[in-house]
């Protein structure tokens, strides 16, 4: 009972918005534990990894970093969880939108063969189907139960996060209100679902090639640039640092050069590429996703592969780009 009170307790804390909408994530996840507790786990596990990482850097002597590094990883931990839940729920209804024509064919035969609609909606109901068995069975409970076939059949395109599927099913239910035989209904739905999905690959593969260019420039060309920039940047503000010059002067020749001089940490020109690729990255997932499957939500799983790639070409061009300048460029005497 006591648990149960720390769970309303930190419900509290969120939206209400929020937790309706993070109800629906659960049910679409599949996701048996109930919203509170949920709330609860992610609350505290978000909590201690946020005091992990402040005690470290207190612990190094960064009490400033410390304090931002608590809310960062705090909120951080909290939207990789939701993250996730999301990623799940997408992936489950991506699964049941590749099985339903099937359950819908199947289904149709077992009505033409004298099954009444709830025990053919229960026959069904086949492990081969994966989640949509769950829910097909769930529905046919409903029905059975007493509740009318249409609601039942209308609550599955409600715990399936997807757009095809609840309007699949309200178009089920609308032709049935009105008198259609349901056997037909079931095969011409089966048979338009099969085209849609031959009409989505054939327009995925058409902007495949800008899905490709996007990854290249996100992935190749934008690391390579900031790399040649950055240490064009620190190149510049080494030189500044070295030359003996008046305050007042803001310009030094070099030769035949005239050079602007520059002042920046290496730390703050590291720190700032590294936010620009994450950026770059992130931003650059989510368009390949809504080219690929027209959801930017499906580029999340990219974000890792393009942020890992973007710094291991960074930190390797930049060092070639040192090695390769240094070796080339002999001793210059500054005038």
């Amino acid at each position: 009972m006591k648990v149960e009170n720390l769970y309303k307790k930190i419900r509290r804390f969120y939206p209400k918005a929020y937790v309706r909408w993070l109800s629906d994530q659960l049910i679409y996840a599949d996701v048996s534990m109930g919203v509170e507790k949920f709330l609860s786990f992610s609350f505290l596990y978000s909590l201690a990894f946020a005091f992990i990482a402040y005690a470290i850097l207190l612990i190094l002597g960064h009490s400033f970093f410390a304090l931002v590094a608590l809310f960062v990883v705090f909120f951080a931990f909290q939207l990789l969880i939701d993250l996730l839940v999301i990623l799940i729920g997408d992936k489950r209804g991506k699964f049941v939108e590749e099985v339903l024509p099937d359950a819908l064919q199947l289904m149709a035969a077992n009505i033409r063969s004298g099954l009444t609609p709830d025990k053919a909606l229960l026959f069904t109901a086949r492990p081969e189907f994966g989640s949509l068995e769950k829910e097909l069975r769930f529905a046919a409970s409903k029905a059975v139960a007493g509740e009318p076939l249409e609601e039942a059949l209308l609550s599955m395109g409600k715990r399936i996060k997807s757009k095809i599927i609840e309007r699949t099913f309200g178009l089920i239910v609308e032709g049935m209100r009105k008198g259609g035989e349901m056997a037909s209904l079931l095969e011409q739905t089966s048979e338009d679902i099969r085209n849609l999905k031959l009409l989505k690959k054939e327009i995925a593969t058409q902007v495949g090639m800008y899905a490709i260019f996007i990854f290249i420039a996100t992935g190749l060309a934008a690391p390579l640039l900031f790399s040649f920039s950055t240490y064009l940047v620190e190149t510049m503000s080494n030189i500044g640092s070295t030359l003996k010059i008046g305050e007042a002067t803001r310009y030094a020749t070099l030769g035949s050069l005239r050079i602007s001089l520059i002042s920046y940490s290496s730390d703050f020109l590291r720190l700032y590429s590294f936010s620009l690729l994450a950026i770059n990255s992130i931003f650059g997932s989510l368009l390949i996703g809504l080219l690929q499957e027209g959801n930017e939500k499906a580029g999340i799983k990219y974000i890792p592969i393009l942020l890992l790639l973007n710094v291991t070409i960074f930190m390797v061009s930049k060092l070639v780009i040192s090695q390769f300048v240094t070796i080339l460029t002999p001793p210059t005497t500054l005038k």
